[in-house]
């Protein structure tokens, strides 16, 4: 299972759902809400498409477009069974996951909701269960093994009292992308890739391994020599400590890239060599010290994606790689290369 939602980690979910889908890479597509599953099917995908976190309101939609909801509660499951039936759809076979919570304490089933559940899938007359999935909460902390291995036996514990109850196709499923590096004996008949697709991992010895993807390029738009002492940019933030030359980029923070890394708090590549921003970043430019260097306008510079990969720009935004990508704005071109 490809996990695209948040437009596939801000990387464009149409696009890298039909490269998914026409080069037979996966079997299911996962995406967190119906709308993003809708956007799917308009462009032409055709893949089961799993909705993490389906609204009540928009069951017709799902429906519709023949995308499958993942059911975390009670009420939820006896709600789309209700719909299914006031639309007429009680063929009996119309596919829903079951997500059960084994300590992630945010979606699922909890165990002792299982009695009711198997009440509920016994006397099911318009829907049956595709998979049963749960979530680890600490996949790549070493330090959190125990707690990791005490939530895969609470769903294994779980499957024991569901499975003589389940159609023979149904699957199973806990893994994302640190937990299939970490986890092999517990993949099941699927996992769920998502940031490892791109390339990006918290997880050292899975980077190992993996091939970053993305490169977030700008170009210079001006370049000027700028005296001693001169100040840059609004508020006066930047100040030279000597003659140098000066780069305005068409990079700003609506953009994605944000004010926590002006002032020389990042560095920026042009040709091999990383150069520093100064001054504040603003809303739609930011300016880099290239020193004695100088470059005409359009040269491209790199955000990262060249000696500095996703990990380090996460890791100077004190964040982590999914937010990272995910905040690069809608306004950003998405180029895809062979």
């Amino acid at each position: 299972m490809l996990v695209v939602k948040a437009s596939a980690y801000g990387n464009g979910a149409n696009d890298i759902a039909k490269l998914a889908e026409e080069e037979k890479l996966v079997e299911y597509l996962a995406v967190a809400d119906v709308d993003e599953g809708v956007k799917l099917r308009k462009a032409g995908i055709h893949l089961p498409i799993l909705i993490l976190n389906p609204a009540r309101t928009a069951f017709e939609e799902m429906v519709h477009h023949c995308l499958e909801p993942e059911i975390h509660q009670l009420e939820l499951l006896i709600d789309f069974e209700s719909y299914l039936k006031s639309a007429g759809l009680d063929s009996g076979n119309y596919p829903v996951h079951l997500k059960i919570n084994t300590g992630m304490n945010r979606l699922g089933f909890d165990l002792n909701d299982l009695p009711q559940l198997k009440k509920l899938i016994k006397i099911a007359e318009a829907w049956e269960v595709r998979s049963v999935l749960t979530h680890l909460s600490c996949s790549g902390d070493e330090s959190e093994d125990d707690f990791s291995f005490g939530q895969l036996n609470q769903f294994e514990e779980a499957l024991s009292e569901l499975k003589p109850l389940l159609p023979r196709s149904c699957f199973f499923h806990a893994l994302n992308t640190d937990g299939i590096q970490r986890f092999p004996d517990h993949h099941y008949q699927m996992v769920r890739l998502g940031v490892g697709l791109y390339g990006a991992s918290a997880l050292k010895e899975l980077r190992k391994n993996l091939k970053e993807v993305n490169h977030f390029v700008c170009r210079i738009t001006q370049v000027r020599t700028v005296e001693a002492n001169a100040s840059i940019g609004y508020g006066r933030k930047g100040k030279t400590k000597e003659k140098t030359n000066i780069a305005t980029l068409a990079l700003g923070y609506a953009d994605g890239f944000p004010r926590k890394l002006g002032q020389g708090n990042w560095q920026l590549e042009i040709d091999g060599k990383l150069y520093p921003t100064i001054g504040s970043i603003c809303m739609d430019l930011c300016m880099i010290d290239l020193g004695n260097d100088w470059y005409p306008p359009q040269t491209k510079v790199t955000i990262f994606g060249g000696i500095k990969g996703i990990q380090d720009y996460a890791e100077a935004l004190e964040t982590i790689s999914y937010e990272a990508m995910t905040n690069i704005s809608a306004r950003v071109k998405r180029i895809f290369h062979d």
